[in-house]
């Protein structure tokens, strides 16, 4: 995104510069034309008083280079302006387009290359994935989470349930506090009133119930809401299918 907003200011500014050079030449072109042209006729008349054609267009060409004071240079000026904002718009259209399908990789730290081929986006989805998967895996090897997702809850009674719950509470509580430190994002607790000020971050801070106008908002906290603030996940080797989140046991008697 920053990479867009850069593009389309150096656009902005470049469009803007050329424009106004441009009527510039052009204004003075014109202008300086009517003057040379009305010297040349303002000669003749005076070369030749009895033809009152002559004088008559040499008025009209004063007239002429009068109003392109008042009025032609104000309307140049607009349609330059028009023009310049039209070709902003078209440049800044085409280019963002050829940048969404450049493979460019915006908001990256200075330094560091802006193309990603197709081989480091497919590799950096591969990682993306195994770690996903490879935290499944963490917490079905030490809560067995999994086998209690999957498990028909119908066939227990709610006494069973709860006891079993317990124990994959506390392992699976083990795993993320393994890999995971965890803090609220609100300061408030739940219940209390919060003050949702402008410009707040939409992904951190969601807002239900009535909501009009704008920030600031009043609100009840109903839930605080969690931020990582480390993250400790292992490095992946490449060995072993990363599909296999648990591996059958079979016990050789």
């Amino acid at each position: 995104m920053e990479l867009k907003r850069t593009v389309c200011r150096r656009i902005l500014i470049l469009t803007a510069i050329f424009m106004f050079v441009l009527l510039l030449l052009v204004d003075s072109a014109i202008y300086l034309g009517l003057i040379a042209f009305s010297e040349k006729v303002s000669f003749l008349s005076q070369s030749y008083p009895k033809i009152p054609e002559i004088k008559n267009l040499s008025d009209q060409i004063e007239a002429i280079r009068n109003n392109f004071r008042s009025y032609g240079l104000p309307v140049s000026a607009v349609i330059f302006a028009a023009l310049g904002f039209l070709f902003c718009l078209l440049s800044r259209f085409f280019i963002v387009k050829l940048i969404n399908h450049s493979g460019f990789a915006v908001g990256k730290k200075p330094g560091t290359p802006l193309m990603k081929t197709e081989f480091d986006r497919k590799g950096e989805e591969n990682n993306d994935r195994r770690i996903f998967l490879h935290l499944l895996s963490v917490l079905q090897r030490e809560g067995r989470l999994l086998d209690f997702f999957l498990e028909d809850l119908s066939e227990y009674e709610d006494s069973q349930v709860g006891v079993a719950v317990r124990n994959i509470h506390e392992n699976c509580k083990k795993v993320i506090d393994k890999y995971v430190d965890l803090n609220a994002v609100a300061n408030e607790m739940e219940g209390e009133s919060m003050t949702v000020g402008p410009n707040f971050d939409s992904s951190a801070v969601k807002l239900t119930g009535n909501v009009t106008g704008e920030p600031p908002f009043r609100g009840i906290v109903r839930h605080r809401g969690w931020q990582v603030v480390r993250l400790r996940m292992p490095t992946l080797s490449g060995s072993g299918n990363p599909n296999i989140i648990a591996p059958a046991e079979v016990e050789i008697p």
